[in-house]
């Protein structure tokens, strides 16, 4: 996945594989987060709050990240909630 880039002030174009880019709209579509998703082109996302680029950025990272490393950030987020 490359990086988002942002193309207004609301909106984020994220360049992502095909199918995992249409796994993430439908997703952020389930979420009621606006965006738009066509062949050949990036995703578009409309950010209207924190709370929205958090949702697309775990949106994206789950969807992205492999079994392990989703598995060791779910380890080291436990290792750290256990300390407290």
């Amino acid at each position: 996945m490359n990086p988002t880039a942002p193309i207004s002030a609301n909106n984020l174009a994220i360049s992502i594989n095909g199918l995992e880019r249409w796994d993430i709209y439908h997703r952020l579509q389930e979420l009621n987060i606006p965006c738009e998703c066509s062949m050949q082109k990036l995703l578009s996302v409309e950010i209207s709050g924190p709370d929205d680029l958090i949702q697309v950025w775990s949106v994206v990272k789950r969807i992205t990240s492999s079994r392990k490393d989703l598995v060791e950030l779910l380890k080291s987020c436990w290792e750290k909630s256990s300390v407290h």
